[in-house]
């Protein structure tokens, strides 16, 4: 199939692309790239500017868009989501245009704003934050356009991805990178509780997604297990054979937080996550010699 790639060269798009080998790609993005996979095309541009991309879009013809691309994160403030919403919004517009058969746009689990325990798609969401409420905006928006037209939407929400090439200030990294110094990790609530998933498992949700004919709707993507921020820690202190004190000592917080639901994705899609969060905590550590 032919597929349409933003963000390819992002956290996310880095781990997918090994895995669309039997696809034709053409992807998108600002820098100058010089090698590519031999089913990669590569078109250096913004999606701010989109004009300027059409034509050879068109001439591509995609069946597929993926679409991964969210410019300035961490940055989270007004200008930046709204930038972000209008080119997203534009391509959503466009893809409709030109015959586009499937379109997967990541979400975020935070969409579901303060509510805590076991989220379900359906579940309606309580006091979203900024990006959250953008992100989610787009979504309906999304529908609205495409199911006008008979195309395919995915909206993926995705939980806590980590794992190699992640953000040096995410939990695994910023953890790692205190214990090698000898400090205690800086955690703010240890009982905090998030649904982490390897990025390799979100990369292969978002194919199986993809490739499963007549998909659409909103997905989870997460592992489905609850885990403490603390029990992260305490797995990394332990795979690095660290002295240091854990953060968790004498922590008194309470327990709070959310985990994914899967059964959509499981029952739709035939994806359910394959690495095991002790797994993927040392595949993680064992690639900081390279990416930190």
């Amino acid at each position: 199939m032919r597929i349409f790639l933003t963000g390819g060269y992002g956290f996310i798009g880095k781990h997918l692309l090994p895995l669309l080998d039997k696809h034709q790609i053409l992807m998108i993005g600002r820098s100058d790239i010089s090698y590519l996979q031999d089913n990669i095309s590569y078109i250096q541009g913004d999606l701010s500017d989109l004009s300027a991309l059409e034509e050879k879009i068109k001439t591509f013809s995609p069946e597929i868009c993926i679409h991964l691309a969210w410019e300035g994160i961490p940055d989270y403030s007004l200008s930046t989501c709204l930038r972000n919403f209008n080119a997203s919004l534009q391509l959503f517009e466009f893809l409709g245009r030109v015959g586009c058969k499937t379109v997967f746009s990541a979400g975020t689990c935070w969409e579901y704003g303060n509510l805590q325990g076991q989220m379900h798609e359906s579940d309606i969401p309580e006091n979203m934050n900024l990006f959250a409420s953008i992100k989610s905006g787009l979504q309906i928006a999304g529908q609205s356009i495409f199911s006008s037209r008979a195309i395919n939407f995915i909206w993926g929400r995705f939980f806590f991805i980590y794992g190699p090439g992640q953000r040096e200030t995410s939990l695994v990294p910023s953890c790692f990178r205190a214990i090698s110094n000898g400090k205690i990790p800086d955690i703010k609530n240890p009982n905090a509780i998030n649904d982490f998933i390897y990025v390799q498992d979100a990369a292969w949700a978002i194919v199986n997604l993809v490739e499963t004919p007549d998909v659409s709707g909103v997905f989870n993507i997460g592992s489905g297990i609850p885990t403490k921020v603390g029990d992260v820690c305490e797995i990394i202190l332990e795979k690095m054979d660290a002295t240091v004190e854990n953060p968790t000592k004498g922590n008194t917080l309470n327990d709070y937080g959310f985990w994914a639901d899967l059964s959509c994705i499981r029952e739709q899609a035939n994806w359910a996550p394959q690495i095991p969060l002790e797994e993927g905590i040392q595949m993680t550590l064992n690639s900081f010699g390279r990416d930190l």
